[in-house]
């Protein structure tokens, strides 16, 4: 075989050491049973599918299941390999002259932005992921030695703020609702277990309220499907979107409403709940609350399921349960992200919708808001099926466009 030709096998991975390194933590998480070892296998999978080298850890934070955590482990191994293995064989080192072109091919063309400053798109869509974040913290509750606690957000963009507070607090006071005021990085309403010693748990439920007003503004001004987006995102597996009508409303015709909490329901998994008005909504919460201290109070929660020697017997009364610490930590960084980059990211749910086709569609449509105004603008489910991108040139395709069309076009006027 000539060394041509075996030069050219060895670069069929794009990215060999990055895949050696991990495929090493991940033997080594097997072998000692550790959780970490899903969020390894996932990561090794995503990056062995991706056909373009990557000059650092901090790269991969565009593909899925790579978390700051594990990009920052990457960055660390390259670092110590580059010197200590300067000898190393040519075909082995990460090109990095080939890949700093490579990668700003991705970008727009209006972007200034150096690669490493690219924005993760990826790396807390799961809550899995969190398990390499915070693989050392361990948290017991116990059975019927934790207190289940509403939360009620209190930050700006809170649509409670609308509301009179104390009003709220009153009503739920007197459906003897045990709560606390917090503020929240995503959604009006959560829960947590909290034990003696301060120790907290998220119940795996979050909900935001909307009243028939809000519901209508944000779809109008674009930050309706970013909200929902970001709660899919918070890594609470249960969404619940709560809709108060009114006697008086104005605003978008009540179909258009009712199309996207259809969609809402159908399309993003969550639960829409409608109530005829505010203490109907604080009912429900206060119902749903001594539902979810009923069907916990029993259950020993931890952040560990694998390695808690209950003594209780069937594992089924074991729940694993996220640390408000993590929810806090991935939700906040999910709202630093600006609005481009929120859309990528929702781009990115669509199966077979590549990185590279997310990054022509937004570079036509930088927002959600432009790219549905072209949708009911033109009533073409074949909108972005001519995009291109890459080299050789390829388009995005009509499965792809007919696909976000039916996501981003509810035929409601932006």
């Amino acid at each position: 075989m000539s060394e041509k030709t075996a030069s050219s096998k060895v670069r069929k991975k794009a990215n060999p050491l990055f895949e050696k390194w991990i495929s090493e933590w991940l033997k080594e998480a097997t072998e000692n049973n550790l959780e970490v070892r899903h969020g390894y296998r996932r990561a090794l999978s995503s990056l062995q599918k991706y056909p373009l080298p990557l000059k650092s850890g901090k790269e991969c934070l565009i593909l899925k299941f790579f978390g700051p955590k594990l990009c920052s482990k990457l960055d660390k191994k390259l670092e110590d390999h580059n010197k200590l293995s300067l000898d190393i064989d040519e075909n082995m080192i990460v090109d990095t002259s080939e890949n700093m072109k490579t990668f700003n091919d991705l970008q727009p063309s209006t972007s200034t932005k150096k690669p490493n400053s690219v924005i993760s798109l990826d790396d807390k869509d799961l809550p899995m992921i969190n398990s390499i974040t915070d693989e050392h913290e361990k948290i017991v509750l116990w059975p019927n030695e934790f207190t289940i606690v509403l939360l009620i957000d209190t930050g700006e963009s809170s649509s409670l703020r609308k509301t009179n507070m104390n009003k709220v607090t009153s009503e739920l006071s007197s459906l003897n609702v045990v709560f606390e005021m917090r503020r929240l990085s995503v959604g009006d309403f959560a829960w947590i277990c909290r034990d003696k010693n301060g120790r907290e748990l998220m119940l795996p439920y979050i909900l935001e309220r909307k009243r028939l007003d809000d519901l209508s503004g944000s779809i109008q001004d674009g930050r309706f499907h970013e909200q929902k987006f970001r709660l899919k995102q918070c890594g609470l597996e249960n969404k619940i979107y709560l809709v108060e009508h009114e006697k008086k409303y104005h605003g978008l015709p009540i179909s258009h409403l009712q199309q996207a909490l259809a969609n809402t329901e159908v399309i993003d998994g969550f639960t829409v709940v409608r109530t005829e008005n505010h203490l109907e909504s604080m009912r429900y919460i206060a119902n749903f609350s001594n539902i979810l201290n009923n069907m916990y109070k029993n259950k020993i929660l931890t952040t560990h399921i694998d390695k808690v020697d209950s003594g209780y017997g069937d594992s089924s009364d074991t729940v694993k349960l996220m640390s408000f610490k993590k929810f806090s930590s991935s939700s906040a960084k999910n709202k630093n992200l600006t609005v481009r980059d929120m859309l990528i990211r929702q781009l990115l749910q669509i199966r077979g919708l590549s990185i590279h086709k997310a990054f022509a569609i937004v570079k036509q449509y930088p927002s959600p808001k432009l790219l549905i105004n072209a949708f009911i603008r033109s009533g073409d489910p074949l909108l972005l099926a001519n995009i291109s991108y890459g080299i050789p040139i390829k388009s995005v395709g009509p499965t792809i466009s007919k696909a976000v069309f039916q996501i981003f076009s509810n035929n409601n006027p932006i």
